[in-house]
Parts: structure tokens; C-alpha cells; sequence
């Protein structure tokens, strides 16, 4: 299925599924219930996510390898609306009560039973071949430790006019442009959305778990850390994504952006308190 394809399921809830559609999405939570030795792990991490969730799962249904896998959903405090979604579709799911996207991927390693783990995105729609693409190079090279690749945006509902889709070229173009380029360069533009990592390299890493942003730094510091243990190999594949939150460009991290320093409280009230006199004086 082409991304267009998925705009009948953007907003989608189990009930307003088709019986079609309802059975795949069960039978498909069934079946992977049902394997014991998992060669790839896929983790989901869930907060905000029931507007794009059911097509996000329609495309993890629509995936064709003969590899055993297995998709965890890590609920990070995640909204009533997406573990309903998850609830009545039977998937599998874990909790991560502490909040960001860098503890539930943490939770989502440690669970996994996989030899390669798959870092996936629930706004995200996946090429059918995804697992075959991204897992397989591991298995033909014992040095390589990341897969990666560039995604490409969709619209609200899943569309693509032709001002996205020229866009999407052009970020294509200048993401493989900046990923052949050095080790600072090519860390940088590397994003979780499209990446397989071994296991075994990255248990010993982890994720870093007290970053304040919930994007942004846990993919290039993950990939800091995995360059220094083994190869990284680039993979064409069709992965469509939302576009990304608007950031301030001058400081776009949480270790130099001051909105995700904590406030003094105590301090902002006394200020206001000492206006508040001087105004009334």
C-alpha cells in the first residue's frame, strides 16, 4: 500500500473499522502472540499517538518477511484513547511510568527478545519489506551494529501534494548528502524513525535516559556511542513520518534551550509579589 492508501484510517478506532480490517488487525496481534523466539524486536513507543496509531499498525500488519519478530508498545503515560486502541486490538504492551521517549525506549531494550531491534515511530507508516531491509545486513556482516535510513513526511492525513513531495526529494537528497559526509556530520542527521541495532551493542549503551526533550538527542546519542563499537550502513527503504514539531533554530537541544530548564518557583512568586507592592504603593 502506498501512504495515500492510509488516509481511511487516520482517526481511525477499532469501531469504526470495517469487520475486514477489525479481524486483521486481531488476527495479526494473535499470530505474533504466538512466536516464542522473536529474531527482531520492534519498539513502540506510545505517548500522544490516537490519530495515526491504527494506520501505524495496519502498516506493521502489511509487513512481509519469513523473519520471526515481535512489536512491544511502550506506553509512556500514553492517552486514554491510544491504550483503548491498543486494548481492544490485543497487542502487546508495557508501561514506562517515568515520562520521555528516551525511558520508554530504555524500557522497550529491556524487554525485547530479539537479536536486532528495530527503534519505530507510531506516526510512522513502513515499507512492507522494512524487517528484510533493515534486519538482514546484521546477518551477512558480524561488525555491523546500526541500520539506518532518511524517512519522508506525509500530511495530516496521510497525503502527499505535490509541494510534500517535493520536499520530500529535496530532504532526501540532502539527508544521504549529509550522511556520507564525517562522523559529526553524519551523526547528527541519523534519526531513530529508521533504525536496527543489534542487541548485543546496544545493551551495554542504553539510551540516555535523563535527556529533558522528548526529541531531538536520543537518537544522535545513541549513535555516538554505537560508532565507537562497530559499523553503520546505510539502507534505502520507504518510511513516511509527520513532520516534526517546530523548534527554535538557535537552540534547537534541551541542554541549551532554557524552556526545559526547571523554573524556581518560589523565587517567580516572590518576584511578583514585590510588583505586585510596588504597584500598589
Amino acid at each position: 500500500m502506498k501512504v495515500t492508501a492510509y488516509k481511511p484510517y487516520f482517526g481511525a478506532t477499532p469501531k469504526s473499522l470495517n469487520d475486514d480490517d477489525f479481524n486483521k488487525l486481531t488476527s495479526y496481534f494473535e499470530l505474533l502472540a504466538s512466536v516464542a523466539k522473536p529474531t527482531v524486536s520492534l519498539i513502540v513507543p506510545i505517548y500522544r499517538a490516537k490519530e495515526t496509531l491504527i494506520a501505524h499498525i495496519y502498516s506493521l500488519a502489511n509487513l512481509k518477511t519469513i523473519i520471526p519478530y515481535e512489536v512491544i508498545f511502550v506506553e509512556n503515560n500514553a492517552d486514554e484513547e491510544s491504550l483503548s486502541i491498543l486494548e481492544q486490538l490485543g497487542a502487546k504492551v508495557v508501561s514506562e511510568a517515568q515520562q520521555g521517549i528516551t525511558h520508554a525506549r530504555q524500557r522497550g531494550l529491556e524487554e525485547a527478545k530479539g537479536q536486532i531491534v528495530c527503534t519505530m515511530d507510531p506516526d510512522s507508516i513502513y515499507d512492507p519489506y522494512y524487517i528484510d531491509k533493515m534486519a538482514l545486513p546484521f546477518f551477512v556482516d558480524k561488525d555491523l551494529v546500526l541500520c539506518y535510513s532518511v524517512s519522508k513526511s506525509y500530511e495530516d492525513d496521510f497525503q502527499l501534494s505535490s509541494k510534500m513531495k517535493f520536499r520530500n526529494k529535496v530532504k532526501n537528497i540532502y539527508f544521504r548528502w549529509k550522511l556520507s559526509q564525517g562522523f559529526t556530520t553524519k551523526i547528527k542527521h541519523i534519526r531513530a524513525v529508521c533504525m536496527a541495532i543489534r542487541r548485543d551493542a546496544i545493551l551495554p549503551i542504553g539510551y540516555e535516559t535523563d535527556l529533558r526533550a522528548v526529541s531531538g538527542c536520543d537518537d544522535g546519542m545513541l549513535a555516538i556511542k554505537l560508532y565507537t563499537v562497530g559499523k553503520f550502513k546505510y539502507v534505502p527503504i520507504d518510511v513516511y513520518t509527520a513532520l516534526p514539531p517546530k523548534r527554535d533554530p538557535a537552540k534547537p537541544f534541551p541542554f541549551c534551550n532554557e524552556r526545559f530548564i526547571p523554573t524556581k518557583k518560589s523565587m517567580e512568586e516572590a518576584y511578583k509579589a514585590l510588583i505586585t507592592d510596588e504597584v500598589t504603593q
